[in-house]
C-alpha cells in the first residue's frame, strides 16, 4: 500500500510542476478543462486533492490533462518529472 501511496503523491506533484511550469493557477486549469470537455471537468478543491496526493485521478481525467498539455497518457504514469513546457507561436514585430 506504501507504494500505491508514493505513486499517487508522485502523479500529483508531476501534475503540479506541470501546472505551475505553465503558469497556470488551479482556477485556469479548470477554466482550460470547461473549454475541452464541461461535462468532466474536476473542481478547484479536487484538483488540489489529487496534486497534495489525497486522491487517485481517474483515468478520464488523465486523459483531459494530457490534451490541455499536449501529453500522452504515458507520459502522467511513468517516473520521470522533467518536462519543457509548451512553445506557444507568438508574432512579433521584427
Amino acid at each position: 500500500m506504501n507504494n500505491l501511496n508514493r505513486k499517487i503523491h508522485f502523479l500529483g506533484t508531476k501534475i503540479r510542476s506541470l501546472r505551475k511550469m505553465h503558469n497556470l493557477t488551479l482556477e485556469d486549469m479548470v477554466v482550460r478543462c470547461m473549454q475541452v470537455d464541461n461535462k468532466n471537468t474536476p473542481s478547484i478543491s479536487y484538483l488540489s486533492l489529487i496534486e497534495t496526493g489525497r486522491r487517485n485521478p481517474s483515468e478520464g481525467l488523465l486523459k483531459l490533462l494530457s490534451k490541455i498539455f499536449q501529453k500522452d497518457l504515458e507520459w502522467f504514469l511513468d517516473d520521470t518529472i522533467q518536462d519543457e513546457p509548451l512553445i506557444h507561436n507568438n508574432v512579433s514585430d521584427n
